[in-house]
């Protein structure tokens, strides 16, 4: 599995950890197959990937295409993850400017999609809506196209004990007045979240008596700040960590997420599995992420959009119902369940050979320690090219004393946890 980590996109890295993680551990119990992790920027290098019997990218973000090398892997499986560029052009894009100079890149990667992609052994998206634009948009073959939809950790994202008390600390945490909220999860472009007609709709609804707030976290443009700070009640937290997060969701009466696309809606399933129900848009993916567990507007309606902030806000006994539902239906989605999904995938499109489990376990932690001081931060530039004179004794304790507790890196650790242990014992015995 390759991981790609010099990239903006938060959401893209936590893909690739949770995917990693959870297909290690199954890779512990079957013991059918192993999985290490290479960097994307090593796909084609020599003969390197020719060693594997497939190569997977599931973090691909957009709509750009593989490296052409990449199509010397065996059994190559890519999964893209939305395409709203090709789909709605300059609609998603904040300036014309960007857009003029995206638009001929968008269709040299289009064209490459349909000439290549039935070269792909598979393409897993995440749902029926992103299998549709695929074929649609990009020509993909639609018999190499897998729906596993993305999961949700369900041992950090759940309901608070109280959810009052969790009201009032986490917003104590920010210096923000306890009341209620409707909470949105942002990100740089602006244009494909929806944030103008979003904040506008929420005026609008402050100015017919609403008298919630609405937080605004994730990282965010300038001009957001510069609306936001003269609209009454909207609080812009920007970059929070993962328990406030979790705490944001829960407390919140609603996470409002009127896209004008999403490729799945991460934020909707995290917020569904606090027990918070959603107003999110009524086209492509959405839909078939919450179901009849949130409120569906026109993300191009205003108005619609204010009504529904409005219904949600007024009617407690729809927040409680929309708030069961969204915990139930959020129990079908598991990083377990995807990685089970994608390993069913593997199995039918890939051989299966009679390899020695523990010489091959041997080699993808090799690979995987490698690919760790790669990417690692405090470790990367101080790993010796030369694999022959690697010191891997030295990596092994930082993993144990340090990595399986790094947040950038102990996904990748996990599934390797006992075998570090044992390598440890062997170098002291």
């Amino acid at each position: 599995m390759t991981l790609d980590w010099y990239f903006g996109a938060t959401s893209l890295k936590n893909l690739v950890k949770n995917y990693f993680r959870e297909l290690g551990l199954l890779m512990n119990q079957q013991k059918n197959f192993t999985i290490a992790g290479i960097r994307t920027d090593t796909i084609g290098i020599g003969d390197i990937n020719q060693h594997y019997d497939c190569v997977h990218i599931p973090n691909m973000g957009g709509y750009r295409f593989p490296k052409i090398s990449a199509l010397t892997c065996n059994n190559l499986i890519v999964s893209p993850s939305g395409i709203d560029e090709v789909i709605l052009g300059k609609e998603v894009y904040k300036t014309e400017v960007d857009w003029k100079k995206s638009k001929p890149v968008i269709e040299e990667e289009v064209e490459k999609w349909k000439k290549y992609s039935p070269r792909f052994k598979a393409v897993h998206v995440v749902t029926n809506s992103e299998k549709e634009n695929m074929i649609d948009y990009l020509g993909v073959p639609e018999d190499k196209i897998h729906v596993i939809p993305h999961g949700v950790n369900h041992d950090i994202f759940k309901p608070p004990a109280d959810k009052e008390e969790c009201r009032k600390k986490i917003l104590a945490e920010f210096f923000i007045e306890n009341s209620p909220y409707f909470i949105h999860v942002s990100e740089l472009n602006w244009a494909r979240k929806n944030m103008l007609r979003l904040l506008e709709a929420f005026k609008d609804a402050k100015d017919a008596g609403l008298e919630h707030k609405l937080i605004i976290v994730g990282k965010n443009d300038p001009l957001v700040y510069e609306i936001a700070s003269k609209i009454q009640d909207v609080q812009v937290l920007g970059f929070v960590s993962e328990k406030q997060i979790v705490d944001l969701l829960g407390a919140a009466d609603a996470i409002i997420l009127p896209s004008k696309h999403e490729g799945f809606g991460l934020p909707l399933l995290e917020a569904m599995a606090c027990g918070t129900p959603s107003i999110t848009s009524n086209t492509f993916s959405p839909p078939e992420v919450v179901g009849d567990s949130g409120l569906l507007v026109d993300p191009y309606d205003i108005q619609d959009i204010t009504k529904k902030i409005l219904e949600m806000a007024k009617h407690e006994s729809l927040r409680n119902d929309l708030s069961k539902k969204a915990f139930e239906r959020s129990q079908k989605f598991s990083w377990t369940n995807s990685a089970v999904q994608l390993h069913n995938l593997y199995e039918k499109t890939i051989p299966t050979g009679n390899d020695s489990f523990e010489e091959n376990l041997d080699l993808a932690a090799y690979r995987t320690l490698v690919t760790i001081c790669e990417i690692h931060e405090d470790l990367r530039g101080k790993a010796i090219p030369n694999l022959l004179e690697f010191n891997y004794t030295r990596i092994i304790n930082w993993s144990l004393e340090k990595g399986l507790s790094d947040p950038d890196v102990s996904d990748f650790l996990i599934p390797f946890e006992n075998w570090l242990r044992t390598k440890k014992e062997c170098v002291l015995n």
